[in-house]
């Protein structure tokens, strides 16, 4: 039986609401219902059910700020929540994927479709609440928190597209598909990046450890056309994760320089993800590197929110600046690794950066000269 299982439905209209009610109830799910998103989000925190149903067209209050609301309430915000919608449209699919909705039902569906897809979402976030039982004593709570939900969010973009594509492909035309693979692509870069400086503080913790491994850290040297490469993986960050190309000002010379290519890849990308994410469509985004002296300069400016920072040993792992103010994707740990990175090849890292003026920062870095 499904008796120890909470369900909150979230429906305006009466004959739905009551009947899906009945059902539930009759396959020994708990329910409770609500008449409108401002009265879900309530009854989900007193609540704290398992599983939830929202209409999406709603008065007053519609499904997606419904979504919005709980996904930052902390006591339900991994819940899992399936939209029920009257029409597939790809705005609202993207706005949900992105806001991170686990499944659509279309109506009208029949019992064994709101049964079966109950039952998947249940069966998929136990198993996710039983791996965390197994790991959640070796792992600081916050810092668990925000891998779980910085991969979480992304995963659910992918694997709730591909599901609309596998299952719902004849209701979409082909531009409605390419909208929901950009959509999926967007989630699956977003996952990678997290994954990579994941992996990459891993490495550099355990080298603090080891520190006969710090030497992997500042054996390299870029040397022939390297920009070329990184004016690739920056032009893919403005158009595909930020929808802004012609926000994007690039600019840097070929020299050679005491750093590993991969690194010196990483150190800006990360400093121009960061650029775009506290800017909005319109700001451009400049990247420069040009030689200063024995040195090469990196400068990566934004017009954009700008953030406070008092000092640069402020900058440790999983701390997001003026998170209170602004809603921010990431792990916390971008300018840490910058920081450790430019540390280990003898260079040098500044920021300023002032709220609602922008941000520059600088990195020097030993050369060879042109």
């Amino acid at each position: 039986m499904n008796n120890h299982f909470k369900i909150l439905v979230i429906e305006d209209e009466d004959n739905i609401r009551e009947n899906i009610q009945e059902l539930l109830e009759a396959k020994g799910y708990k329910v409770r219902s609500a008449i409108n998103g401002k009265q879900g989000i309530l009854d989900a925190i007193d609540f704290r059910p398992h599983l939830i149903l929202c209409d999406i067209m709603m008065p007053k209050m519609d499904g997606f700020k419904v979504l919005e609301y709980i996904r930052k309430t902390s006591i339900v915000q991994n819940v899992p929540f399936i939209f029920l919608t009257a029409k597939i449209d790809r705005t609202d699919i993207r706005q949900g994927m992105e806001l991170g909705a686990d499944d659509y039902l279309t109506k009208p569906f029949t019992a064994k479709d709101l049964l079966a897809a109950i039952d998947s979402r249940l069966k998929k976030h136990q198993k996710v609440i039983d791996e965390y039982a197994k790991v959640k004593h070796e792992l600081d709570t916050n810092v668990f928190a925000t891998y779980y939900h910085e991969f979480n969010t992304p995963l659910h973009g992918i694997i709730g597209g591909i599901n609309l594509l596998l299952n719902a492909r004849d209701s979409f035309n082909d531009s409605q598909v390419q909208e929901l693979l950009y959509s999926i692509l967007k989630s699956g870069l977003r996952l990678n990046h997290s994954l990579a400086n994941l992996m990459l503080f891993e490495e550099i913790r355990r080298a603090e450890v080891h520190t006969e491994l710090l030497n992997m850290f500042n054996s390299g040297n870029t040397s022939g056309n390297w920009t070329s490469r990184i004016q690739t993986e920056l032009v893919a960050i403005a158009k595909e994760i930020y929808n802004r190309p012609d926000d994007l000002v690039f600019n840097m010379q070929a020299i050679d320089v005491h750093i590993s290519p991969e690194y010196l890849l990483r150190i800006i990308v990360e400093l121009t993800d960061n650029a775009f994410k506290f800017s909005t469509k319109g700001q451009q985004v400049i990247v420069t590197g040009k030689a200063e002296g024995d040195n090469y300069l990196i400068e990566v400016t934004d017009k954009g929110k700008g953030f406070t920072i008092s000092n640069m040993n402020n900058i440790v792992p999983f701390k997001q600046y003026n998170r209170a103010k602004f809603e921010q994707q990431g792990l916390g740990i971008g300018l840490y690794l910058v920081k450790k990175l430019v540390e280990y090849n003898s260079g040098e890292f500044n920021i300023q950066s002032k709220e609602n003026e922008g941000t520059n920062v600088k990195i020097s870095l030993p050369s060879f000269g042109i």
